[in-house]
């Protein structure tokens, strides 16, 4: 089933033609697990692998430019260990320059419940404890029904920074966005209500965070999402990727406890 309106590229490999592929791969792992394996861990650990198989060490073409990443995923090995938020992807960034980031999107997840409109596994102290170390945290949701009405005022071509050539010829809809846990938090809303505030997942990782925006920098946020830090919890999955633009080496040495997590493909 195509999900998203087919992206016109001059050239494989672009951020246009992977964040198409990228909704593929949304729409498939939630549409799959619904509703037999129904289970944020079980569809975030599916999209995850498959979002490696994307990105990991492919070239992609930007104007003026090249984006080239290596994706490394683990989990905690202990299912007990207290958690603090079900995601941190963190992102060692080399610029083209010279110049070197290394930051952190760290996330909460939420299924939206069966035949309702509904997320009750969003638990606003849990939102508070997160967004009180990592203000750009985010709330990831996944909904089977197609979701549409997002903050963008989004088409696919917006999506990549084309206006659309009429509001009529085409809706989007994805079945992943997310949306700032702080505003989460403001509005108090468990439901799709959320959707005005959100947007795709997918505009998030290809236009956002693979150039180091909407992270959380501090030490204190990088060395908890690597299990360094336990005072206040580990997250479950822990994503880490090296960024490389241009024609800067890649950062693929990276500070975490491999005693705490073990590896995922």
């Amino acid at each position: 089933m195509k999900i998203i309106k087919k992206i016109t590229s001059s050239s494989k490999d672009t951020m246009k033609s992977l964040s198409s592929e990228l909704e593929s791969l949304v729409y498939s792992n939630v549409k799959e697990n619904y509703p037999g394996n129904w289970s944020r861990e079980i569809v975030t650990r599916s999209f995850f692998s498959d979002l490696k198989k994307l990105f990991h060490g492919k070239n992609i073409h930007t104007p003026g430019n090249t984006v080239k990443s290596f994706w490394y995923l683990h989990h905690l090995k202990n299912d007990n260990d207290l958690s603090f938020g079900d995601i941190a992807i963190v992102l060692q960034i080399s610029y083209h320059d010279g110049q070197v980031a290394r930051g952190v999107a760290f996330f909460d997840v939420a299924e939206k419940d069966p035949g309702k409109h509904t997320f009750t596994s969003l638990n606003k102290n849990r939102l508070r404890k997160l967004n009180s170390l990592a203000p750009h945290s985010q709330v990831l949701l996944y909904d089977y029904d197609t979701i549409t009405g997002m903050a963008f005022p989004s088409t696919a071509d917006s999506i990549i920074g084309n206006y659309p050539h009429s509001w009529n010829n085409w809706i989007s809809y994805t079945h992943a966005v997310s949306v700032p846990a702080n505003l989460a938090i403001q509005l108090d809303n468990k439901s799709t209500g959320l959707y005005k505030v959100a947007l795709p997942i997918s505009y998030l990782l290809c236009y956002r965070y693979l150039f180091g925006l909407d992270l959380d920098f501090s030490s204190t946020a990088l060395d908890t999402a690597a299990g360094i830090k336990t005072n206040r919890g580990n997250p479950k999955f822990l994503i880490l990727v090296s960024v490389c633009h241009g024609g800067a080496e890649p950062l693929n040495t990276f500070d975490f406890d491999n005693r705490k997590y073990t590896e995922f493909e």
